[in-house]
């Protein structure tokens, strides 16, 4: 794991955990203590014991990120704009968006409003393609030798975007097109897309991306 000392204004600080799946069946159990009275309760109230893992990792990694980029190492709280966007309440000039998609969790933090998303490339029905895609991105996807990861490289770019603004699911994905939205990088792991976006956000060489493991994790526990 890397440092970064002060507020980063100029650089957004991508992590990234792709080995959920790999994390100890009573791993969520183990962790509570770590996370937030608010993220506890999240995680408590999901179904699935994969989901509650992600929801606590994508936590874990916005702890990770604070302590080396800005040194901040405490359960911290959000707040949460009216258009329900996630702030954090004790340090407001501090950006940061979580996601997290089946095995992979993902976490940035920047100076200026940013957005992450991530998503596991899988089969698309139609139905959904026409719902996300405006029309030239639908012949694209149609006309693709690889129609699945062409959906999802979309499909984060809008979600990013929009996560970015805080406008969410308020906004119809089928009348953005992918091609409009500037400042956003994409990263292509193993069998999934994330995709930033934010004023910080102008390519690659601005943006550190920080790949974390279960060892990386466990780091947390000692």
């Amino acid at each position: 794991m890397s440092m970064c000392a002060g507020i980063c204004y100029n650089i957004s600080m991508l992590y990234i955990c792709d080995e959920i799946d790999l994390l100890d069946d009573d791993f969520t159990d183990i962790v509570m203590p770590l996370l937030s009275e608010e993220r506890r309760t999240k995680v408590r109230r999901l179904g699935s014991p994969q989901s509650r893992k992600a929801s606590a990792v994508v936590y874990l990694l916005l702890r990770i990120a604070l302590t080396e980029t800005y040194g901040i190492d405490e359960a911290v709280i959000f707040d949460y704009k009216n258009n329900g966007k996630p702030v954090l309440r004790d340090y407001p000039s501090i950006h940061f968006n979580l996601s997290h998609s089946h095995n992979i969790a993902a976490c940035i933090v920047a100076g200026s409003e940013a957005g992450v998303d991530v998503q596991k490339i899988s089969k698309v029905t139609d139905r959904v393609a026409k719902r996300v895609l405006t029309a030239n991105e639908y012949a694209a996807f149609m006309s693709s030798s690889e129609p699945e990861e062409y959906f999802c490289k979309v499909w984060t770019i809008k979600e990013s975007f929009l996560k970015k603004t805080g406008q969410g699911i308020a906004a119809e994905l089928r009348d953005i097109s992918a091609d409009t939205i500037s400042d956003k990088m994409i990263y292509k792991g193993s069998g999934y897309f994330c995709c930033i976006n934010g004023s910080s956000v102008k390519d690659q060489q601005s943006v550190k991306i920080n790949h974390i493991g279960r060892d990386d994790i466990g780091k947390l526990l000692k």
